[in-house]
C-alpha cells in the first residue's frame, strides 16, 4: 500500500493498536471461565453497572474515558475542557442503549443530558436516565425484571489553560424482582447515593491525563415471599452495599487525527455477603477520517478474571451543531453472565449544540 509518509505512519499506528486490541480481546474471551458466580448478586449487579456508559462515543472505545476531552466522559472535569473550534458552548443530548443477553433478557436505557456553560461559575451537566428490562427467565429458570431511575448533577471548571477539575453527585433508585412460575419469589428495592471527583490535565500537547475517584452508598430492602404456600409469609431484610472506585487514564494523540485511550479502573464493593474487588483495563483507539466530522473507533475492556469486551463504533457531524454516535459492544458485563449469559449492547447518541 503506497501512502504519503505521514499517512503511512497513521495507518501503521492504527493497524498496530487495532491488532493489539483485537488480540487481547480474543485471548481473554477464550480464557478460563470467570468466577463471578462465587459472589452474591447484590455485589455483582452494582459492579456491572459501574461498567456501563449510555454515551455511544465512550462505549465504542471500550469505555476508556478518564482523560477524555468530552462532557460524555465519566470524568466531571471534562465538561469544562475548552473547545475553541466549536461555534457553541451549550448542548443537549439524548442517548438510547439496548442490552441483549444470551439467556433472553433485554434491558433498555434512555438518557437525557444538557451541557450548560455559565462562564466564571463553571459548566453544569444535569443528566437523567431510565432503565427498564423485559420479563424473562434467567439460566436458573427464575423470572427476572429490573427497573431503575438515575439522576446526576455534574460540575466542571477550567482552572488553568491545561487544568480542569469537577465533581458529580448522583442518585439511583432500583427495583429488582425474581419470580418462579409467575409467583413472586423476591423483590429488592434500593437507593444509591454517589459522589465522584475528577481532575484533567494536559502536560504535553499530545497527552492528557485524568483521574476520577468515586464513593457510593446503597441501602436496599429485600422481601422474600412464600410462593409455595408453606406458611412462612414474607420476610424482609435490609443490607447496605458500599463501593470505592478509582480510575486514572491517559489519552495520547499518536497522530494528528488519531487518539489512543487507556484507563485502569480499580474498585471494591462490599456488604454483609462479602467483598468483590475489580481490576479493569479499558483500551480504545479512534481515528478521525474527516477532522471533527467523521470518526471511527474500536476498543476493549479486559479484567483480571480473564473477561473482555469487544467494542466498535463511529460518529458523524451533521452540519455544525449536530453530532451522532453509534456503538456496539459484546461481553461488557461478565458479572451478570452466570444468570444471563454474554451481553450485546447497541448504543445511539445524538447531541445538538447551541
Amino acid at each position: 500500500m503506497n501512502l504519503p509518509p505521514a499517512r503511512n505512519r497513521v495507518a501503521t499506528w492504527a493497524m498496530r493498536y487495532g491488532a493489539a486490541i483485537a488480540a487481547v480481546s480474543v485471548w481473554s474471551l477464550t480464557a478460563r471461565a470467570d468466577d463471578y458466580d462465587r459472589y452474591d448478586f447484590s455485589l455483582r449487579l452494582p459492579a456491572a453497572f459501574s461498567r456501563f456508559s449510555p454515551y455511544a462515543g465512550v462505549a465504542a472505545v471500550g469505555n476508556a474515558q478518564a482523560a477524555s476531552e468530552w462532557s460524555s466522559s465519566s470524568n466531571p472535569a471534562s465538561a469544562a475542557w475548552p473547545h475553541p473550534e466549536r461555534p457553541y458552548s451549550n448542548s443537549v443530548s439524548t442517548q438510547f442503549s439496548a442490552l441483549r443477553f444470551e439467556e433472553g433478557t433485554d434491558v433498555y436505557v434512555a438518557a437525557e443530558a444538557a451541557v450548560l456553560d455559565t462562564g466564571e461559575s463553571g459548566v453544569f451537566v444535569p443528566t437523567a436516565a431510565q432503565v427498564r428490562s423485559d420479563h424473562e427467565q434467567t439460566s436458573a429458570g427464575l423470572g427476572f425484571e429490573f427497573e431503575a431511575d438515575y439522576f446526576h448533577a455534574q460540575w466542571g471548571k477550567s482552572i488553568a489553560e491545561d487544568w480542569a477539575v469537577g465533581a458529580n453527585l448522583n442518585f439511583m433508585s432500583t427495583d429488582t424482582r425474581f419470580d418462579v412460575s409467575d409467583a413472586k419469589l423476591a423483590r429488592t428495592r434500593g437507593d444509591d447515593y454517589g459522589v465522584r471527583l475528577g481532575a484533567l490535565h494536559r502536560p504535553l500537547d499530545t497527552l492528557r491525563v485524568g483521574l476520577t475517584v468515586d464513593y457510593g452508598y446503597s441501602p436496599a430492602w429485600t422481601d422474600l415471599f412464600d410462593p409455595f404456600g408453606r406458611g412462612t409469609g414474607a420476610v424482609r431484610s435490609k443490607d447496605v452495599t458500599q463501593r470505592v472506585l478509582a480510575r486514572p487514564g491517559i489519552v495520547w494523540q499518536y497522530a494528528p487525527r488519531g487518539n489512543l485511550y487507556m484507563d485502569y479502573q480499580a474498585g471494591v464493593f462490599w456488604n454483609d455477603t462479602g467483598t468483590l474487588w475489580v481490576h479493569r483495563f479499558p483500551i480504545g483507539i479512534e481515528y478521525w477520517l474527516v477532522p471533527r466530522g467523521w470518526v471511527a473507533r474500536m476498543g476493549t475492556t479486559v479484567d483480571t478474571r480473564g473477561s473482555a469486551a469487544v467494542t466498535a463504533g463511529t460518529g458523524m457531524a451533521i452540519g455544525k451543531r449536530v453530532f451522532v454516535n453509534i456503538a456496539y459492544q459484546y461481553g461488557m458485563f461478565p458479572e451478570l453472565r452466570p444468570e444471563f449469559g454474554p451481553a450485546q449492547t447497541f448504543a445511539l447518541s445524538v447531541a445538538v449544540g447551541f
